[in-house]
């Protein structure tokens, strides 16, 4: 059962030199009661704009928003509260008001008709979750930028909405202060009658979280599926880089009967995949594929095997870009560092490539 369905929603902008500019452009999907719905794309792309909609904090250019059923564009202001009291909406920095910590937490609730007595223990308890215990009587907006965090967060969770809409919320929180989200996040996803939707240009928290995703390109939805279906199967170049498609690159695609495999002809090698493709086509492959040997391995089943050069090696932390040069082609595959200094990888070292053919992916 959809709670939210967008249908052809726009959102444009008048400039001061009386031209528009266009942020939302025909917009459509629909999110299940107790979904977690994750909305990934760029800075830039739209989604805190999108958010606000979905919020009734901005009115779309067009198109239409239901909730359970209902429409809920085009509201007057006093039908538009009633609405927004089923929602919780979580900025990226907080917003507090300039009162105690106590009472920011209970404003939520207060507004909602419950009375003191009954939301008493309530604030009280969700005020030690977040760690402010003894700071009930403090201004809000005197405490550190970490605290004013928890009791954003506090806040938006202490009024059990219908609908949690959180933009970028973990963007600029310190450790403590994640730990708290995520696990505030994983109970409300044990609750099958709340519904989430998380705007983020984090690919690992959209995994971590989301029931499906959904990809904002340029204000417009290039994609939705599982987090499986986005992460292994883009439909487009843009998806492909977003979740670390770094290896893309084109030629001719024919299948082979007998084998039921194709190859791929580029300029001066092919390369084979599992996707039965003819024409045409763009192929990328996860640097996380791309094996790497000093020598020429042995027993190996990858279908794909070529001697390389290596042009650069970028250290990451933990992790290492090994940029390598086959042929006129340039791959970028990903090790560890404990792997780079036991391969002892330098520019210039020749190597060998290899990944399978099942990691070749086609558009």
């Amino acid at each position: 059962m959809s709670i939210l369905e967008i249908k052809n929603l726009s959102k444009s902008f008048d400039l001061k030199d009386k031209h528009e500019i266009n942020v939302l452009l025909d917009v459509n999907f629909s999110v299940q009661k107790g979904e977690c719905f994750v909305i990934i794309g760029p800075n830039g792309s739209g989604k805190t704009t999108l958010l606000r909609i979905l919020g009734l904090l901005e009115n779309p250019t067009g198109g239409t928003i239901f909730f359970n059923d209902k429409a809920i564009t085009g509201l007057s202001a006093k039908d538009k509260v009633k609405f927004r009291r089923k929602f919780s909406y979580v900025r990226q920095k907080p917003v507090v008001r300039n009162v105690s910590v106590f009472n920011n937490v209970a404003y939520g609730l207060k507004i909602r008709g419950m009375r003191y007595r009954d939301y008493t223990e309530k604030v009280n308890a969700i005020i030690e979750t977040v760690g402010l215990k003894g700071m009930e009587k403090k201004n809000a907006r005197a405490l550190s930028g970490g605290e004013m965090q928890r009791v954003a967060i506090a806040m938006n969770f202490v009024i059990s909405p219908e609908l949690y809409l959180l933009d970028e919320v973990s963007a600029n929180l310190d450790q403590l202060n994640h730990k708290l989200l995520d696990d505030f996040i994983i109970k409300i996803k044990q609750d099958k009658t709340k519904t989430i939707i998380i705007c983020t240009h984090d690919r690992f928290e959209a995994i971590k979280y989301a029931d499906r995703i959904g990809v904002l390109t340029n204000g417009t939805i290039s994609q939705i599926g599982t987090p499986e279906e986005v992460f292994t199967s883009p439909k487009d170049e843009f998806t492909a880089h977003f979740v670390g498609y770094e290896n893309i690159f084109t030629g001719i695609a024919r299948v082979d009967m007998e084998s039921g495999l194709t190859s791929i002809k580029m300029d001066d090698f092919c390369i084979v995949t599992s996707e039965h493709k003819e024409g045409p086509v763009k192929l990328y492959i996860h640097p996380e594929s791309i094996i790497i040997a000093k020598n020429p391995p042995e027993n190996v089943s990858s279908l794909n095997l070529f001697k390389g050069i290596v042009e650069e090696v970028r250290e990451l932390g933990n992790t290492c870009h090994v940029i390598i040069k086959c042929e006129s082609s340039t791959f970028l595959s990903t090790i560890t560092k404990v792997s780079l200094i036991k391969l002892d990888l330098h520019p210039n070292s020749e190597i060998y490539i290899n990944f399978k053919a099942t990691d070749v992916k086609c558009l």
